[in-house]
């Protein structure tokens, strides 16, 4: 019996047939189709069409999502998917049962089915991108909120004395491109010029300033992970992104932590940061996961 997983990105979609127990049989992409709602769901209709004998589909996304109903509430980039019940139109075209979850849920899912949170009940994951998705775990599941907006970690506010400026957001400066605008203000050069893998070339170089602008980097990521450490105390953190594969960072993050944790005047429990063990996979992974779920 096997699945196809969707990842429904900006630019690309990624796909999977895979087995129940998350073993990729085949894999592949292809632009993202952004004419119309109706192209968009053609093209994953005629991607089940070329698939042979799959039970059922799962769905990755951004935006917010209402998983239960199957709805995209938003899209992200995608503003023409916006309220659109894609479960259910899917699954009427296709005749076989569909699911869909947000894109950093999915991630952070991935980790708890058969990775860095394997054995946790309670758990954060925070996913480094264009802004910072992801998901607060309790009792082994993704907590949603009233308003489905817990674990939208991009709208945490990062500056308390200019609350009314959008920009000052955990997404502008949390994401990656915060990164690397660091670096090109320290550097007094373009935006266009600096790129994650030039960062780490130049800090591995001797570049001081570089590293300077990676530890602030750090240490905005590392007030975040206090806070909320204080708020659900998690068994775990996990840190997640193509550039959580980078050893420095997760370094640097927990040295960012051991400083704040030290501040206090008495003795309290530190929290513990890992990476993420599913990357490029991990959205396909946990969209099978939200999708065998849904079938219990």
């Amino acid at each position: 019996m096997t699945y196809l997983a969707i990842d429904v990105g900006g630019t690309f979609t990624k796909y999977a047939v895979m087995t129940k127990e998350g073993k990729f049989l085949e894999k592949g992409k292809f632009p993202t189709v952004k004419t119309s709602s109706s192209d968009f769901l053609d093209s994953i209709f005629r991607l089940y069409q070329n698939c042979e004998d799959v039970k059922g589909i799962a769905i990755s996304t951004a935006g917010v999502v209402d998983s239960e109903a199957g709805v995209m509430l938003t899209g992200g980039s995608l503003d023409f998917i916006e309220n659109l019940p894609i479960a259910s139109v899917l699954s009427r075209k296709c005749q076989i049962p569909v699911s869909v979850e947000n894109d950093a849920k999915c991630a952070a899912l991935a980790e708890l089915w058969q990775g860095s949170l394997s054995d946790c009940q309670n758990a954060v994951a925070m996913i480094l991108g264009t802004a910072v998705g992801g998901a607060v775990i309790i009792d082994r599941k993704i907590l949603k909120g009233k308003d489905l907006l817990a674990g939208e970690f991009s709208y945490i506010m990062t500056d308390s004395t200019d609350s009314f400026n959008w920009k000052k957001n955990f997404a502008i400066n949390g994401g990656v491109p915060g990164l690397l605008q660091l670096v090109a203000d320290a550097k007094n050069i373009p935006h266009s010029e600096v790129s994650g893998e030039l960062i780490f070339e130049w800090i591995s170089s001797g570049d001081e300033i570089s590293l300077e602008c990676l530890r602030q980097y750090a240490r905005l990521l590392a007030t975040q992970i206090v806070n909320l450490h204080f708020v659900i105390n998690p068994e775990r953190f996990t840190i997640g992104g193509g550039i959580s594969e980078q050893p420095l960072l997760i370094q640097l993050i927990r040295e960012e932590i051991a400083k704040m944790i030290a501040n206090y005047p008495f003795d309290i429990a530190s929290p513990e940061v890992v990476t993420c063990d599913f990357h490029n996979d991990a959205n396909l992974l946990g969209a099978l996961y939200v999708f065998l779920n849904s079938q219990l």
